[in-house]
């Protein structure tokens, strides 16, 4: 039997059509997804601040080693799009103008605020790039595709590499996507495994641009693309009405997410070349069950809150150092030298910046892009087809 008429390639979760200057559909939200994103993107700020020397101090060494751990949001933000970009786009690319019409959302999503991110970065960090082609890849977005100079990816905004990674990502996503689409529930299961043993065991949430482990001539995206296509592949399972069953039917349902969570925490706190690398296992599942059941945490990264920190989030994570040096600017004049308290500060502004992003440049930008690129394909002229 062709594997493409299986019955287990059936969808349980059906797409709406798309509404007049759209580009695509989209299925029901998932909104504990969103908001776990705005603890991933504050896991970050966290991991940037000096606190895990404080708590060493102290002797509170698995704190310092949670915080410590916090670079590993990053394959947890590349799970996480992966889920979701396969989640909304199943079934939606495999058209000749899907793959297009991919990269044009994708670029009105990302780019706009990533560009605000390289003026910000150059009027209160001072760091432009002292080079035209430097400027240009990370403009660009290919910043952390080059094979030869892994540094490169950290220059202007250094937190922009992870966005020259999703740019890459993005890249092969549709060719990928529309193959996994035809495939039989027990190919995805083994890509996932495999993935998930080449992120694991070659702990790959922990390799950076000042951190190569031998990785010379490999680019900093490639590395990383294993974190990328674990989300891919369990987004994929997610829409299997057979896999779905198997998880509705778990004995304690409501409560294994809850259980995920507390191991993800856990693994966190351990050495990051050690145990904590299997987080590569367990954010996946802790993100099949928040997106598949109903429990109290479920609950809870759905309020209303949590959503809008969510939305944020991308701002968060762009716009933490600049925000960072204005905010040391202020608390100098203001004499405020108390770690804690400039923290503290420091959070609020950006959370502050980050929602004006959100709502000011963002969304705006996003959808006049996107209305840009809609309009174009409704008064560009189709092909006639030939009768040959």
């Amino acid at each position: 039997m062709n594997h493409t008429a299986d019955a287990e390639l059936e969808k349980s979760t059906p797409i709406a059509q798309p509404k007049r200057g759209e580009l695509t559909a989209h299925r029901a939200p998932l909104p504990a997804l969103t908001g776990i994103r705005f603890f991933a993107a504050m896991y970050v700020v966290f991991f940037h601040s000096h606190f895990p020397e404080t708590l060493d101090q102290h002797h509170w060494f698995a704190a310092a080693q949670l915080i410590r751990n916090g670079l590993l949001a990053v394959p947890l933000f590349f799970m996480l799009s992966g889920f979701i970009l396969s989640y909304t786009y199943e079934g939606q690319i495999a058209k000749p103008t899907g793959y297009r019409r991919f990269w044009e959302a994708r670029f009105a999503r990302v780019w706009p605020l990533y560009a605000v991110s390289l003026l910000l970065s150059s009027i209160v960090n001072h760091t432009t790039p002292h080079s035209i082609p430097l400027a240009a890849a990370t403009i660009l977005m290919v910043q952390s595709w080059n094979p030869f100079d892994m540094g490169m990816a950290a220059t202007w905004n250094f937190v922009c590499w992870t966005l020259s990674a999703e740019a890459f990502f993005y890249l092969l996503f549709p060719p990928i996507q529309t193959w996994l689409e035809k495939r039989r529930t027990a190919t995805l299961l083994a890509g996932f495994g495999l993935m998930v043993a080449v992120a694991a065991l070659g702990k790959t949430g922990g390799i950076n641009y000042a951190d190569t482990r031998g990785l010379r001539y490999l680019p900093l995206a490639v590395i990383h693309l294993p974190e990328f296509l674990i989300g891919v592949c369990v987004g994929n399972l997610f829409l299997r009405n057979r896999v779905r069953r198997i998880a509705s039917s778990l004995p304690g349902r409501g409560m294994v997410t809850i259980l995920l969570a507390i191991i993800c925490v856990w693994l966190l706190c351990e050495p990051l070349l050690g145990a904590a690398a299997w987080t590569a296992l367990g954010f996946p599942l802790l993100l099949f069950g928040l997106a598949a059941e109903r429990s109290p945490l479920q609950r809870l990264l759905s309020s209303r809150a949590l959503i809008i920190g969510g939305q944020i989030s991308f701002g968060i994570y762009l716009l933490q150092w600049p925000c960072k040096a204005a905010v040391a600017s202020l608390c100098d004049l203001a004499h405020i030298s108390s770690v804690a308290e400039r923290f503290v500060v420091d959070c609020i502004v950006l959370i502050l910046v980050s929602t004006a992003g959100f709502y000011g440049v963002e969304e705006p930008s996003r959808k006049a892009i996107r209305k840009l690129f809609a309009r174009r394909e409704q008064t560009t002229p189709r092909p006639l087809r030939s009768h040959a």
